[in-house]
This record gives structure tokens, C-alpha cells and sequence, in this order.
């Protein structure tokens, strides 16, 4: 329904909101008598109570109308307030076709790109099977620059369209990796949960017996709460990972693979080398990314496409994405631009021209995107042509 950045964004306007009512639980309930939102709504502070409301309203997506969302939204009169709650709003209400999974979309959360990644899909349904108890462990790996750190938008539609799936994800900065030791990310991990940090193992003198203590404390944090708890580290690798916090990534990978740990959480590794680990292999699923195809292309293509208001010639559009396409480590970055630029222009047109049916479509959104420049200024011409084009209607 929302990507990442647009949750986030709806959140903190609804934490505003909830934060200055004098009894927040019940503001946010208000509005959803007869459901079981109640019953199901978490967390004590504003901003804890706002998260799993969002997060409910996600689960829920469209199987009330008018929808959880929007009760939430307009309860709290959020598209009145904030101009870019209607712009969330406008882009992420339309539902998919009842006929997709929402699974297997390269369109996720209404906004959001997500090209092929077969394996990953796979691994992932695999990993949510009660059959992944004996293989709790992904590595996700691959070159440079191939979107290893973009699965995490895939991972987070996964888990929302699972609801008893939980995902935590932690991302190892390298200005920060001496400072960054087992201690640290394993309160980070906690924390995460929802859980204080008070009942942390005391440091040991033996860091192997220490970094055992603090995985296992961690996994049995995890498993006391319903549902199934995905951890998800990016990035730990590279000289600044210290290696007391590498052993401590080792030893969490044997520990999540013995009893309940193995029932209730799942750990997936981008980036972190697989050979490292000394949990047995077969413990451990493994997706490779690699670059998208020409098909893969014209699929996202069509599919984009579909969504405007009026049909469009695919061959047109098809043209503008693939041509001169860079080599190398940028043609990913820029193939990414390019999908992503035609997809605002395929949702600002629907809104901008869903009254104006003199006005073609086709034509209008090609004019949109043809001589756009390469690269991250891309996107930024590309908003000041939609403006431009609103203010033409508006005058």
C-alpha cells in the first residue's frame, strides 16, 4: 500500500496527532468500532500505538471499504492538514488487480520498483514454509551495485503481505563499525523488538562464551513475542566490521537453527560473506543477484503502463527506457531512474488528466519523459515538467 518512505511519512504525522490527545490509545480505536483493531493494536507511546495502526491498516488493505487506511487517515483529518498526506494518499489507493498476487508485482506498495528477483521471491516463500525450520539462514549476494541492499523494499512488502511475519533491519555503517561491537548490535536487535535492554548478559572475559550469551539472549527475546521474526543485516562486511561482532553474527547463525529459535525467527545476510559461517551449509539458502533482462525490462514496462487511465503504446515507452542504457556498474542505477521516472509520470498524469479527455494521454506522457537527462537529476526534471503541466491546467 505505502513504500517505505511513505509509511514513515504517515506515521510521524500520525504520532503528531496522537501525541497531542489526552488519551491516545483511544483516538486512534475511535474510528474502527466492530473490528477487531482494537484487540489487535500494540505499544504504549504515541508513536509505538501510530506504528502498528499503520501497520494494521496495511494487513487490512482493501477488504473494507471505505478502507482501514483511510478511516486512520481521516480520523485524525490528515489529508486536510498535510498536502503530502493527499499525495501519499492519491498514489497508493488504488488496489491491484484481485487476479496478481501482490507477490509477484514489480510494482510494490503502489510505488516502488522491484524488477524480477525470482530467487529472492522463492527464498522468501520458502523461508515463511514451516519447512525453513531446518533452513532458517538467506544469504543474499551478488556484485557490486546489482541492488543486493534494494531486496529490503521486497523483504518489507513480504512481510506486510505476510501478517504473522515480523521484519527487523539493521544496517552496518562503516563510519561507525569500530564503534559498532556484539554489545551494540545486540541491543539494537532488542530494542527493535519492542524489548528493554535491562536483562543483557554481563560482559565476559571469554568473548566467544560472550557472544554465544548475547545471541542466545537476543533469539529468546524473539521468541516470546506471537509471530515469526525476521532479522535482517545488511551489510556487515568490509575491514571496519570489527571481528568480535563477526563472531557474534557467527554464532547467531548457529544459534537460530536449534529449537524454538529455529520455529520463530529467520536471519537473512546481505552482503555478509556465506563462507565465513560455520553452521552446516545445508542450514543455509542462498540467492544470487544478478543483472535484469531485456524481458524483465518490458515486463515492469507493461505492467507500469497498465496503470494509466487511458492505453498507451508500449513500443513508445519501451524506446525511451532501453535506449543507450550505460554499461557497468551505472546501468543498474540509471535503469532504475528511468523505471522509476515512468512510473510518477504514469501516476501524476492519472490524476492530473483522469477529467481532461480531450487531452491524450499517450502523448502527453511521452512529452513528459522523452530528453529527460541520465542519471539523479532525472527525476528532478521530471517533477518540474509535471508542475509546469499542472500549473498550464490550473491557469
Amino acid at each position: 500500500m505505502f513504500s517505505e518512505d511513505d509509511k514513515e511519512y504517515v506515521i510521524e504525522a500520525l504520532t503528531n496527532q496522537v501525541a497531542q490527545t489526552d488519551r491516545p490509545r483511544l483516538s486512534l480505536v475511535t474510528a474502527f468500532i466492530g473490528t477487531s483493531f482494537a484487540e489487535d493494536l500494540t505499544g504504549d507511546t504515541p508513536r509505538e500505538l501510530a506504528k502498528d495502526a499503520v501497520r494494521l491498516c496495511i494487513i487490512n488493505g482493501w477488504t473494507n471499504q471505505p478502507t482501514w487506511m483511510e478511516r486512520l487517515i481521516d480520523n485524525f483529518q490528515l489529508r486536510v492538514i498535510d498536502g503530502k498526506i493527499i499525495e501519499i494518499w492519491e498514489r497508493s489507493k488504488s488496489q491491484p488487480p484481485a487476479a496478481i498476487d501482490p507477490l509477484q508485482l514489480t510494482v510494490i506498495n503502489n510505488s516502488t520498483l522491484f524488477v524480477n528477483r525470482l530467487n529472492l521471491r522463492r527464498a522468501l516463500l520458502s523461508l515463511a514454509t514451516p519447512a525453513a525450520n531446518v533452513q532458517p539462514i538467506l544469504i543474499v549476494t551478488g556484485g557490486s551495485k546489482l541492488g543486493k541492499s534494494y531486496s529490503t523494499n521486497y523483504i518489507d512488502h513480504f512481510s506486510n503481505v505476510k501478517a504473522s511475519i515480523i521484519t527487523y533491519r539493521i544496517v552496518f555503517d562503516p563510519e561507525l563499525g569500530l564503534q559498532t561491537g556484539p554489545q551494540e548490535l545486540a541491543k539494537d536487535m532488542v530494542y527493535s523488538l519492542g524489548k528493554a535492554v535491562t536483562s543483557m548478559p554481563p560482559a565476559e572475559t571469554n568473548m566467544k562464551l560472550y557472544v554465544r550469551q548475547l545471541a542466545v539472549w537476543v533469539l529468546n527475546e524473539a521468541v516470546q513475542i506471537p509471530g515469526q521474526h525476521w532479522f535482517v543485516l545488511d551489510n556487515f562486511q568490509g575491514k571496519q566490521l570489527r571481528p568480535d561482532t563477526k563472531s557474534f553474527l557467527i554464532e547467531l547463525s548457529d544459534r537460530i537453527t536449534t529449537g524454538a529459535f529455529a520455529q520463530k525467527c529467520r536471519l537473512i545476510l546481505i552482503g555478509f560473506d556465506a563462507g565465513q559461517l560455520t553452521v552446516d551449509p545445508g542450514k543455509i539458502s542462498t540467492e544470487i543477484v544478478n543483472h535484469c533482462t531485456v524481458a524483465d525490462i518490458e515486463y515492469t514496462i507493461t505492467e507500469i503502463s497498465a496503470r494509466s487511465v487511458r492505453p498507451v503504446n508500449i513500443d513508445k515507452i519501451r524506446s525511451e527506457i532501453i535506449s543507450a542504457l550505460p554499461n557497468g556498474p551505472e546501468k543498474m542505477f540509471e535503469l532504475n531512474q528511468r523505471l522509476r521516472c515512468l512510473l510518477l509520470a504514469v501516476n501524476e498524469l492519472n490524476i492530473t488528466l483522469a477529467q481532461k479527455e480531450e487531452v491524450d494521454f499517450e502523448r502527453m506522457l511521452l512529452a513528459m519523459l522523452i530528453g529527460l537527462p541520465n542519471g539523479s537529476e532525472r527525476q528532478a526534471e521530471l517533477k518540474n515538467r509535471l508542475e509546469k503541466l499542472n500549473e498550464s491546467f490550473n491557469n
